[in-house]
């Protein structure tokens, strides 16, 4: 029996690093039934043919139907995965990044498939209800063979529109093998709180919960994100507040590997790359309380507060600095916790799905 090939559209994050996400799963699956190709695409129009009238034209099309992310590279893909799968056996097109990358190719295929058996189309989408509305187009969405989502809130969403046996939920993986804690935890002096990202965080809450503690020497935060980014009104950070930008993967690594806690308060979220990899390295959690960051971290590997409380999260960050036990404890909790969510396990349910189908 031939493996089934397995075509993935996946957009180009230039901060995304080598390990993260789906930069790393490919090497799970099992060569004997699934081979795999990865279609790269940068965000923008840099790779669509540079003729100012067509690409007027087709910037026309694209911005009347309702997807403000998709853009011109987007759609030279979708039109080289269409003439590639006449030619080509492909048994599953499936759009990693669909909110901004899935717009033509399901009418496309509809429309010639009485000419030709065509890919099943699988779309997976990454962002929370509240915003999801505002991203898709949801005529395009009906027209794929299975949505995938990561996130349960995500799944009650498209349930609207989708009959359930169209959707299936897998949470996010994260590569346990690359990410994991030093053999030996390295003592730096002090209780390092480490945040990062821009997407959905509540800096605000970050940079009160840093202020509430200014005066305890031992406590100090790591913020990996560009200055830049940080909005206008919690710009005058706490001396406590330690920045990091650029970094590559081995510095990320490492500063993952000697910071002793997880900090994110979040506004809202489906799954969390850096959730994933700071558990993977042994940080417990300790984050915003709602059902979807419970859905990954529902046990002692998280402290979740509800309406992101400074107060709250002073506290909850005092304890743990107070006692190494309950760190002990809860690091212990959260490498397992990762390791239930490793690619090695989660690959296995898109193996499923992908037969499914």
């Amino acid at each position: 029996m031939n493996p089934l090939h397995i075509h993935m559209i996946k957009t180009y994050y230039p901060h995304w690093h080598e390990h993260t996400a789906f930069n790393a799963f490919l090497k799970y699956f099992d060569p004997l039934r699934f081979r795999i190709s990865m279609r790269n695409v940068p965000m923008g129009d840099g790779r669509f043919p540079p003729i100012p009238l067509l690409k007027k034209y087709c910037r026309k099309k694209i911005n009347n139907r309702g997807v403000p992310g998709y853009k011109l590279n987007d759609l030279a893909a979708e039109i080289s995965v269409f003439f590639s799968t006449i030619i080509k056996r492909v048994d599953v097109v499936h759009f990693l990044d669909a909110e901004h990358s899935l717009l033509f190719l399901p009418r496309w295929y509809a429309k010639w498939s009485r000419l030709k058996s065509f890919p099943k189309i699988a779309a997976m989408f990454h962002q929370p209800p509240a915003i999801l509305e505002s991203l898709i187009n949801i005529d395009i969405v009906r027209r794929v063979d299975r949505v995938v989502v990561v996130s349960p809130t995500q799944e009650k969403y498209f349930q609207q529109y989708l009959p359930a046996e169209r959707i299936t939920t897998i949470l996010l993986g994260v590569d346990t093998q690359q990410f994991k804690p030093l053999p030996l935890k390295v003592k730096t002096g002090k209780f390092r709180c480490l945040g990062g990202g821009v997407w959905l965080r509540d800096y605000e809450a970050f940079f009160k919960t840093a202020e509430l503690l200014r005066d305890i020497p031992g406590i100090e935060f790591h913020l990996v994100a560009p200055r830049e980014k940080i909005p206008g009104n919690v710009k005058e950070n706490p001396a406590n507040i330690i920045f990091h930008e650029n970094m590559p993967y081995p510095t990320l690594l490492g500063l993952y590997q000697t910071c002793d806690v997880l900090f994110l308060p979040l506004k809202d979220a489906t799954a969390n790359t850096f959730l994933l990899e700071g558990s993977a390295c042994g940080l417990p959690v300790v984050s915003t309380d709602i059902p979807s960051i419970k859905a990954y971290f529902p046990g002692e590997e998280a402290i979740l507060i509800k309406g992101n409380d400074p107060e709250a999260f002073a506290r909850v960050l005092t304890d743990l600095y107070n006692d190494p036990g309950q760190r002990d404890r809860r690091s212990a909790c959260a490498r397992e916790r990762a390791s239930a969510l490793s690619w090695e396990r989660i690959v296995k349910e898109y193996e499923k799905m992908y037969l499914e189908l």
